[in-house]
């Protein structure tokens, strides 16, 4: 690509036409987010309008300059995410190869369809495929020079493996389980309150989300009843709603994840304050916002990350470690 990595004005141009052909676009793809991703139409300007914004001034990343960029980006937000990656990479003079998750591959590929509108040929390459074993080849093809992963931590750690070993340069921003300790905060029900809402938001279908909250232990069922009363009060909605926070899960495949979790918190003594369980209806795969307690921090709710409307109280651990509630 030597006429791309060595004009920048060119590149500049086209960059803000993306922008512009992104922004003419917009409801098509706000539909396609809604219908493919289940995302509330109400948060499109965190998934949509705010990363098409950054195409404009993109945070230049040096080693990029005539690269080609293999781009993997997860089901729980596909457009942000590829489209802050993608920025970057193109304004420094490099190609990218993005490979969406599967199950949201609808929103890359009406992308595609405009990028091939506003970009040179060559320069975003869109490959959808169920195929696991396809995106750890990109980290090993020879004609990639670098590989930006953002996702799961186990996966992440698999592509660092092999792309390292490949001696490509490595990007990874991985997800995880976030806590909050509420247990010494001046007003720890606003805390989690907010840890609850959070989990709502898009299902809890995010990286780095409160999933466990620290509450006093003195004060432990008064903190699950502000957590089960807020999620409860939430409830669940259509996510073509503006109104709608919590949406359903992404496919069967995670739901059917979250459950599992649900059933583990069962069998480790968890009890659920709100929730707990599927709920069937139409348009989508959907999931009770769940407030769990009676867990220790040993629990793999605790440790692991869910992908779903579920929030783990703990106390402020007691002399003997375990969680007692109501």
């Amino acid at each position: 690509m030597p006429s791309w990595a060595g004009d920048p004005a060119g590149r500049a141009e086209a960059l803000r036409r993306l922008h512009d052909m992104v922004l003419d676009h917009r409801d098509d793809l706000v539909t396609l987010l809604v219908a493919d991703a289940g995302l509330p139409v109400g948060l499109a300007a965190a998934h949509l309008d705010d990363p098409v914004a950054r195409l404009l001034a993109p945070t230049l990343v040096a080693e990029a300059a005539g690269e080609v960029i293999a781009v993997i980006t997860p089901a729980t937000s596909p457009l942000a995410v590829a489209l802050d990656a993608i920025g970057p990479a193109l304004a420094a003079g490099g190609a990218v190869v993005l490979k969406p998750a599967a199950a949201v591959s609808l929103v890359a590929l009406e992308l595609a369809r405009i990028a091939a509108l506003a970009l040179p040929p060559g320069v975003l390459t869109v490959l959808t495929t169920r195929d696991v074993d396809v995106a750890i080849a990109l980290t090993t093809d020879p004609q990639a020079d670098a590989v930006h992963f953002t996702g799961s931590a186990v996966n992440g750690e698999r592509v660092r493996a092999t792309a390292a070993g490949a001696g490509k340069r490595v990007e990874l921003d991985l997800g995880g389980v976030a806590r909050v300790d509420a247990s010494h905060a001046p007003d720890p029900a606003a805390v989690v309150a907010r840890a609850a809402a959070a989990m709502c938001v898009h299902s809890g279908q995010g990286c780095r989300l409160p999933a466990t909250v620290v509450v006093p232990a003195g004060r432990y069922d008064e903190m699950v009843e502000v957590a089960a009363r807020t999620m409860a009060a939430i409830g669940l909605g259509d996510p073509a709603d503006p109104a709608t926070v919590c949406s359903p899960v992404l496919s069967p495949v995670q739901r059917g994840r979250v459950l599992r979790y649900l059933a583990i918190a069962e069998s480790e003594g968890g009890q659920f304050a709100t929730g707990g369980h599927g709920v069937e209806r139409d348009g989508g795969w959907w999931i009770a916002p769940t407030v769990v307690a009676g867990l220790t921090a040993e629990s793999r709710l605790a440790r692991e990350e869910i992908l779903g409307p579920v929030l783990v109280v703990l106390p402020d651990p007691p002399a003997d470690g375990v969680a007692v509630y109501g």
